[in-house]
């Protein structure tokens, strides 16, 4: 299941890239494959996190290495992402990037206030308020999910959007991302209610998991964990 989950996320890093090229935005994006493995290339220095190899295996690991030291990068090599228990030598650890999957059964319907077709500026609006970013994060994050392939949500409170959350369909699998509350509407759970929500509608149209990807000791980790999801602690690494 891992290496299906790795496969939905790299969908969406295509949709990301092709979306912030489209947009206009300064630097390069690209996400391809080659070998077997999965890379994505950034070049605007605040989106450096983006630049990954994954979809390592043992077998796999020195064309990682190689595929990581090729010119491509700048002379900025990415993070190579391993799975739990591929401990290699020559490599310097660096943060774990945990992958939540979760296998998609009947669920309960959400009684949720969600509006499925928000406004793009609303919506935006929310989203970015809710990750506090700024710069070029925030027009990477702008440019991917005001792109026509990804699903947009707002859950309201009397009518108010509080908080967003987005997916998009790869094949089996979704991939849940972004999602952010604004600070002020924090604390009343919107974000698992939006979770709930999503679930429920990939359920209903066939889909067999989910996947996300969150911060280590987030709360959104812990919602996802709450959600039913097995969370793998992939451990990142980087060329000596």
């Amino acid at each position: 299941m891992l290496t299906e989950a790795e496969e939905v996320i790299h969908a969406r890093a295509v949709v990301a890239c092709e979306a912030a090229t489209a947009a206009g935005l300064p630097g390069g994006y690209e996400a391809w494959r080659e070998d077997g493995l999965l890379a994505v290339l950034a070049t605007a220095p605040e989106l450096r996190f983006l630049r990954t190899i994954s979809g390592v295996s043992a077998e796999n690991l020195p064309r990682a290495v190689r595929l990581a030291g090729a010119s491509c990068w700048d002379g900025d090599p990415p993070t190579l992402v391993l799975p739990p228990g591929l401990t290699p030598s020559g490599l310097v650890p660096a943060c774990r990037r945990p992958i939540a999957v979760l296998p998609l059964t009947e669920l309960a319907a959400s009684d949720a206030d969600v509006d499925d077709s928000p406004d793009i500026d609303v919506f935006l609006r929310i989203l970015l308020d809710g990750y506090g970013s700024d710069g070029a994060v925030t027009e990477f994050i702008a440019a991917e999910h005001a792109d026509p392939r990804i699903r947009r949500s707002v859950l309201l409170e009397d009518g108010v959007p509080i908080s967003a959350a987005a997916l998009s369909s790869h094949g089996p699998g979704v991939l849940l991302g972004g999602s952010a509350t604004p600070r002020a509407h924090r604390g009343k759970g919107a974000q698992a209610r939006l979770l709930a929500h999503g679930l429920t509608a990939a359920v209903r149209e066939g889909h067999h998991f989910a996947v996300a990807t969150a911060v280590e000791g987030s709360p959104s980790l812990s919602n996802l964990r709450r959600a039913g999801a097995r969370v793998h602690l992939r451990q990142a690494f980087r060329l000596a």
